[in-house]
């Protein structure tokens, strides 16, 4: 039993059924308002994502059932999602129970679920099960062949369909003779029912859709408006500072500089621009020794997410690349998720361009592309006047595998220090390199030793990331040694912390970096 919490957002992993015992709230499906009323019954299907708002003064309290569906042994030629788990899913919603009865069928699985549960309670445990089969006779019983022509269901239908067809304007007698009803009952039984007059659930919901267009979107502001139903922007800029109590502008301005965003990726960009990200897959893009003080408080989210985990977090929105496109639909169902797809041929710059545009920081993103292009061209200059590096200089980025019997290269778009070394240096990619980026590749792994001369060669520079290997293994060897940027001192291990990471902070302190470790060499002189 659950009580006193005045918000709950969460995403169901299984079947969840609910029993109001006292208080009133609001109930949001994946977004659509239902009216949480005392001794009412409600079922929402594996996969939603749902919230629970406390309406009134008091607190909300309410039974919360989990349970998951499985095929008995004996039909197993069915499958799983078959006749049982589709009676269930059609029936998610509000239920057709009696208050009483319902209430008192759920405290008698809520007061004996301690006893069931105990070493040796096997009778307690299977008298257990028999009431959750009961609970699930009863709602199936009350919701049988009535239900089809039960005017709540027929309402219900009719705010399906409102979500299905966002943006579409339907009038209230159309949705009347859809719920089979006349225009005064439907609208008294639609108000009871979510709290909002047919007219006022309508207007909240296409001003919601526009909402979530102006955070994610840089369309104007007149296609928006046409999307959400609106044919008249002044007429929709009017109605929307009315509901919300800002001008469209306004409200982009203000949410905007108090996203909360989740970020499967770019949150690196994130960061730049002053925002910090209330989640971020800090398990494979976290670690930069440049964001450890700003990464701290950020809630690791992972490679996999968990989705009762993003919910929670409450994001305004959600970021993320190819790494996470299997879960772009249910993560879009907690909040307006927004996939950029991996292109190779994509710079630092086109995707800080892309995220700046999303979140209104499109300045910042200008004043960084300034600073990194003057700060990159008084590096080159000064490498020039050094004479360790000239516009001929020709540098690899390596990084060694399977104790060195295979190798990977890098190109300028694939961290690992490409885009300080290549774009900002402008040193020059070994020829192979220099083909697989004209191809938009960036990235080559699993090379066999035996072709290091093919790659590394004629280098003047090899820089060697280590990433839990580094030269050791090759150190020693002669395909080593005999490397022209070996023998002249020009191979350096670079550390994964510092010299891995494609953010534009990490890689405007890459060049910094890279600067003066080049400086610190002897007079470099061309050799051809």
């Amino acid at each position: 039993m659950m009580a006193g919490k005045r918000h709950v957002k969460s995403y169901a992993q299984h079947y969840i059924v609910l029993g109001v015992v006292k208080g009133d709230g609001i109930w949001r499906l994946d977004g659509r308002p239902v009216r949480l009323m005392k001794g009412g019954g409600y079922l929402i299907a594996s996969g939603s994502v749902y919230e629970l708002e406390v309406s009134g003064a008091s607190a909300l309290s309410y039974y919360q059932l989990e349970c998951s569906i499985e095929v008995a042994a004996g039909r197993s030629d069915e499958q799983p999602d078959t006749q049982d788990s589709r009676i269930l899913h059609a029936l998610c919603g509000r239920l057709l129970v009696h208050p009483t009865t319902w209430i008192a069928m759920l405290e008698q699985l809520y007061v004996n679920q301690a006893s069931a549960s105990r070493e040796g309670a096997e009778l307690q445990a299977f008298r257990q099960h028999i009431r959750l089969q009961e609970l699930f006779y009863y709602v199936c019983e009350r919701s049988g062949s009535d239900s089809a022509r039960d005017p709540r269901r027929l309402v219900d239908q009719t705010i399906a369909l409102l979500h299905t067809d966002n943006g579409k304007k339907y009038s209230i007698q159309e949705l009347a003779r859809l719920a089979n009803s006349g225009v005064r009952q439907y609208n008294n039984l639609f108000k009871k029912m979510t709290g909002r007059s047919p007219l006022e659930y309508m207007t909240e919901l296409h001003m919601n859709q526009a909402k979530k267009q102006m955070l994610i979107s840089s369309e104007p502001l007149s296609s928006i408006a046409r999307s959400a139903g609106f044919q008249d922007v002044y007429y929709f800029s009017r109605r929307f500072k009315q509901m919300v109590g800002l001008s469209p502008k306004q409200y982009i301005r203000q949410r905007r500089s108090e996203l909360r965003v989740v970020a499967f990726y770019y949150g690196g960009i994130l960061l730049s621009m002053g925002m910090k990200p209330v989640g971020a897959n800090l398990t494979w893009w976290g670690g930069s020794a440049f964001l450890k003080e700003m990464e701290s408080g950020i809630t690791d989210v992972g490679v996999t997410p968990s989705l009762d985990m993003i919910a929670r977090l409450e994001p305004d929105l959600i970021l993320m690349n190819s790494n996470n496109v299997a879960d772009y639909e249910p993560l879009s169902k907690i909040a307006p998720s927004v996939l950029i797809p991996y292109d190779g041929n994509r710079t630092v710059y086109d995707d800080m361009r892309i995220v700046g545009e999303l979140i209104g920081s499109t300045p910042d993103v200008d004043r960084y592309i300034v600073r990194y292009e003057n700060k990159a061209a008084t590096a080159r200059a000064l490498l020039h006047r050094a004479k360790v590096a000239d516009e001929r200089t020709v540098a690899t980025i390596i990084r060694f595998e399977e104790k060195g019997e295979q190798f990977a290269v890098f190109g300028s778009h694939y961290g690992r220090s490409g885009w300080s070394i290549y774009n900002g240096l402008r040193l020059l990619p070994p020829q192979p390199v220099k083909h697989m980026m004209a191809r938009g590749i960036h990235f080559e792994q699993n090379i066999p030793i035996d072709r290091l001369s093919e790659y590394a060669g004629e280098s003047d520079y090899i820089f060697a990331i280590n990433e839990t290997e580094g030269i050791e293994h090759v150190e020693g060897r002669p395909i080593w040694q005999e490397l022209h940027a070996v023998r002249n001192g020009r191979a350096f291990e670079l550390g994964c912390e510092s010299y891995s990471y494609f953010d534009p902070i990490s890689i405007e302190s890459q060049l910094d970096l890279l600067t003066g470790l080049l400086l610190a060499q002897t007079e470099w002189a061309a050799t051809r």
